[in-house]
């Protein structure tokens, strides 16, 4: 296993970090720009290269703006080298640029002495030249504080949680247990009990309960670290999931969908509509390289594991075992729109069976008193949403997925259809490469 500076050091420039390097270059240009600008307007076309010795040979404080280009030079310096080469954790460097900066210009606006034969072109320049060497270097502090290191501080302990967890794994040898204590399963053992004929004189009592899921895809052995939820509190959950799983079947399968994204299902496309009780939902339809046994089993039995193939989750937690197909997860999704839209927890209530040649899982967010609101994170929404899967060819499979989720938050509503729609794309991309591991 590497060491955490090995990891680190191996970790790719995040955008974010880019973006800064790339705000820092565009200060020092726009720098040197102004001052040309004011310099050439100066000279008001005679002799234009006297004037800029006067800039920089002659140089004084109260009659020269060429120490605002080097003062963005200090800055590219100062804030690239430990940023950019060294790849610094720390918001202390460009903390102290802002300060100096700050500092020093305040005193340049008072000191300077400003132009009074009248152009006004000149004097406007001046105050731009001033001002926005303040203004640049407060969002550079701005970016590297409040976005860029929060946000690497995150992605960082979400990698090295999943490289724990992998070596936790594999030390414990879970992985070769999981498959000893698995019981074998086949195509056939998925079909719902609730479409054979049975001889038992119980049968009547039995029906909601074997009309709910699919003996075959239990997986109680692997739920042994959560607790199981009371009869009482299982069938209510039953109800909930079943009503839920309901609706989103019903809302995959209405009309007047719009295209989103995407231009054929081997690509992937992702579609959306209004609702009035749900609002906007979207939905992602894609044919995957897998065949679909083989994609459901991973997505029932490894829900845990999401979060070491999709970036878009950052963990998946077991918190309740209500029956052998039902369960109760905590799951906590990343960052979306590019930083815009902070992580969000949910409490879902999940379900999986195969009904009428589909795979599904399904799901929607309820209510857990030992699993209150996050402080660090906003909880929001699962509505009713569902995945379903049918086998189209050989190694293939039709990928449905109904998403209806409520971010929460004080978020304008194109940075939530941006949020999910990503995801959408996002998710589809790694579980291509997901499912490509699958099949070797």
């Amino acid at each position: 296993m590497d060491s955490v500076e090995t990891v680190i050091r191996n970790v790719p420039i995040s955008p974010l970090r880019r973006a800064f390097c790339l705000l820092v270059l565009f200060d020092l240009i726009v720098s040197v720009i102004l001052w040309l600008i004011h310099t050439e307007v100066k000279s008001d076309g005679d002799n234009t290269m006297a004037a800029f010795k006067k800039e920089v040979v002659a140089y004084t404080f109260c009659s020269s703006l060429f120490d605002t280009v080097m003062l963005s030079t200090f800055r590219f310096v100062t804030l690239l080298l430990p940023y950019a080469l060294f790849r610094s954790k720390y918001p202390w460097f460009v903390a102290g640029t802002t300060l100096v900066s700050s500092v020093f210009m305040l005193c340049k606006v008072i000191l300077y002495k400003y132009d009074k034969t009248g152009n006004a072109g000149l004097q406007i320049i001046a105050y731009i030249v001033l001002i926005s060497s303040v203004v640049i270097s407060w969002v550079e502090t701005w970016l590297m504080d409040l976005k860029v290191l929060p946000t690497e501080k995150k992605e960082m302990e979400r990698l090295l949680a999943a490289r724990e967890r992998a070596a936790h794994e594999h030390t414990e040898n879970s992985p070769l247990l999981s498959r000893l204590l698995r019981p074998a399963r086949t195509e056939e053992s998925y079909y719902s009990p609730v479409h054979s004929d049975s001889d038992d004189q119980n049968q009547d009592s039995d029906d909601e309960a074997r009309s709910f899921h699919s003996a075959a895809t239990s997986r109680s052995h692997s739920r042994t670290h959560s607790l199981t939820s009371s009869m009482s509190q299982g069938t209510h959950y039953k109800t909930v999931i079943t009503e839920a799983q309901r609706i989103a079947i019903q809302l995959a399968d209405s009309d007047d969908w719009n295209k989103e994204s995407g231009t054929d299902e081997t690509e992937g496309i992702v579609y959306s509509k209004h609702t009035k009780t749900y609002g906007k939902i979207f939905k992602l339809v894609a044919v995957i390289d897998i065949d679909a046994l083989s994609l459901y089993n991973d997505l029932v039995d490894n829900a845990e594991a999401i979060p070491k193939w999709n970036p878009t989750v950052l963990e998946v937690r077991t918190l309740e075992t209500v029956d052998d197909n039902t369960e109760i997860t905590y799951n906590i999704a990343a960052e979306g729109a590019a930083g815009m839209v902070s992580s969000r927890d949910f409490v879902v209530l999940r379900h999986w069976e195969q009904l009428d040649g589909w795979y599904i899982t399904s799901s929607v967010s309820v209510d857990l008193p030992s699993m209150p609101p996050h402080p660090k994170y906003v909880r929001g929404e699962q509505r009713p949403g569902v995945i379903r899967l049918k086998h189209v060819d050989t190694n293939k499979v039709f990928m449905e997925w109904l998403l209806n989720s409520n971010l929460k938050g004080w978020l304008p509503q194109y940075l939530i259809d941006q949020a999910l729609s990503g995801v959408l794309m996002t998710y589809l991309v790694n579980l291509r490469k997901h499912a490509a591991t699958l099949t070797q």
